[in-house]
């Protein structure tokens, strides 16, 4: 239905919907983004039909409400939705109150915190949430000291309009920021590369139509390249959708990521560089992993630490920091670098884990790095039972060596401050590369046991708690380790297991 700018219907409907406290934005009579949002919140509070339509009929209803003084429906209350409790909680966070995350389950605690709200700004003190409270708290947010400037309902319509066309779980497009427009937000810039704030702006917009408007490389891939890509994809732990050719809004979002992850420009196309960094060429495909013939493992290397020594049965070497065998785990603490070292320090201490490890850990001068010399092969088990602290500066990085270098070989470096903390990466003289990633959080709750398996054809496979985080196959590495090395750079981290199997 189309209804002419300036409809005094809509106007007298935007002036009806204000009075009841929906906020249908200025009472002008043009159907904007704010208007139909406040009329679908108002149907859905009052068991109607939710169109967002400025009907006539509408209008009567909207009238009769409000000539009865009534702000609801009659009768009982209807029960909210979980998506306008999932709107309230995400509401309550960002104006400072602990009511959880933005689950859309209403928890004693999001009543608590609703209750507090309500004190606080001389509302009844109810605990219920309504589209008037949701209401109440974005006008909140938009006033509140140190707010950023207000971002127009159209902006807001454009943003979620195009992360719709990504993929991202936007049900509707309302020009109102809620919880679900949030956290997709969030999610595209974790893909990005960029700070994660989950606000919208126009910059925001900007950026997403100057993605979506780059022009497709001029040297084409046929379908079966681009197939083949997508198999590559989410064998790395991108997951690429079907591979049927067709780049979707989730191939290029994990086009993206992997972009991003790899210090490639994330245009979400194909380039020469992405391809290469997938590891396949102009004809190249992905093959399906081939069936394994499993052969027994048999156990190199095996510590739980039960001894309280790391000396002996098996013999750790400590390479450099300090270690210790605290509640039955191999211990170590590493602090940020002071930020009164002096420079000249700061650089022989790298020197000097250079020389040790091979090269330097990113942002870390210093570093604790324990080794259990074991020679094992390339088809291995891995089995870790570890944990660790929360700051952000946690970082540890663990695997099978080669050589003297501790960190050469495939190696899981686990970084707090990365929006995908977990990273499977291979390291050789050439450098470092990303082959996968995966979101993971191994601080508090107890150890976390990580499973690493690598088979004949280079298919590996890693873990947590049995749930697999990373399938991939990488042929890079396929001679003999020199043993297993847990290198702490940052954080309180213990490794209370550790099991080295390889089929012989």
């Amino acid at each position: 239905m189309q209804v002419a700018q300036g409809s005094s219907t809509v106007l007298d409907i935007q002036r009806e919907l204000n009075r009841l406290g929906y906020n249908a934005g200025p009472v002008d009579g043009v159907m904007g983004a704010r208007t139909r949002a406040a009329i679908q919140a108002y149907q859905r509070d009052h068991d109607l039909l939710v169109d967002g339509q400025p009907t006539a009929s509408l209008l009567s209803h909207v009238r009769d409400t409000a000539g009865s003084g009534r702000s609801g429906p009659t009768g009982p209350a209807p029960e909210p939705s979980s998506q306008q409790i999932a709107d309230i909680q995400d509401a309550l966070r960002t104006l400072g109150y602990e009511g959880g995350r933005p689950s859309g389950r209403l928890t004693a605690e999001t009543r608590a915190a609703i209750r507090s709200y309500e004190s606080a700004h001389n509302l009844l003190a109810s605990g219920q949430p309504s589209a008037a409270l949701l209401e109440h708290m974005r006008r909140s947010i938009q006033t509140a000291p140190g707010a950023s400037a207000a971002v127009d309902a159209d902006t807001i319509a454009g943003i979620q309009d195009e992360l719709r066309l990504r993929g991202y779980q936007i049900p509707r497009v309302t020009g109102q920021m809620d919880a679900q427009s949030r956290q997709a937000i969030r999610d595209y810039q974790q893909g990005q590369g960029v700070a994660v704030t989950g606000e919208p702006s126009a910059a925001l917009l900007a950026d997403l139509r100057a993605v979506r408007t780059e022009p497709v490389p001029a040297t084409g891939l046929t379908r079966e390249q681009r197939a083949a890509a997508q198999r590559a994809l989410s064998a790395r732990g991108y997951p690429a959708g079907p591979p049927d050719g067709v780049l979707g809004p989730r191939s290029r979002d994990a086009i993206r990521a992997f972009q991003a992850d790899n210090d490639i420009r994330p245009s979400g196309e194909l380039t020469s560089r992405t391809m290469a960094q997938l590891g396949l060429g102009r004809t190249e495909t992905v093959a399906e992993p081939p069936a394994i013939q499993a052969r027994p493992y048999r156990v190199r290397a095996r510590d739980d630490f039960s001894d309280g020594d790391y000396t002996r049965n098996p013999a750790w070497r400590i390479a450099s920091g300090r270690f210790q065998v605290r509640g039955r785990g191999l211990n170590s603490t590493m602090v940020p670098p002071s930020e009164r070292t002096e420079a000249m320090g700061r650089q022989i201490l790298g020197s000097l884990l250079q020389q040790q490890l091979g090269f330097t850990l990113p942002g870390q001068e210093t570093a604790a790095a324990a080794y259990l010399p074991t020679r094992f092969g390339p088809e291995f088990r891995i089995t870790t039972l570890v944990s660790g602290s929360s700051e952000a500066h946690s970082h540890i990085d663990l695997g099978p060596y080669r050589g003297d270098k501790l960190n050469q070989g495939y190696r899981l470096n686990y970084r707090t401050s990365q929006s995908r903390p977990l990273q499977l990466i291979v390291v050789n003289d050439s450098g470092i590369s990303v082959i996968a990633s995966a979101r993971l959080s191994l601080e508090g709750g107890g150890p976390h046991r990580l499973v690493w398996t690598r088979d004949a054809e280079g298919r590996m496979r890693v873990t947590h708690n049995d749930a697999i985080l990373i399938d991939l196959v990488d042929r890079t590495a396929n001679e003999t380790f020199d043993g297993f090395s847990l290198i702490n750079a940052g954080g309180d981290w213990t490794l209370y297991e550790v099991i080295l199997e390889d089929r012989g």
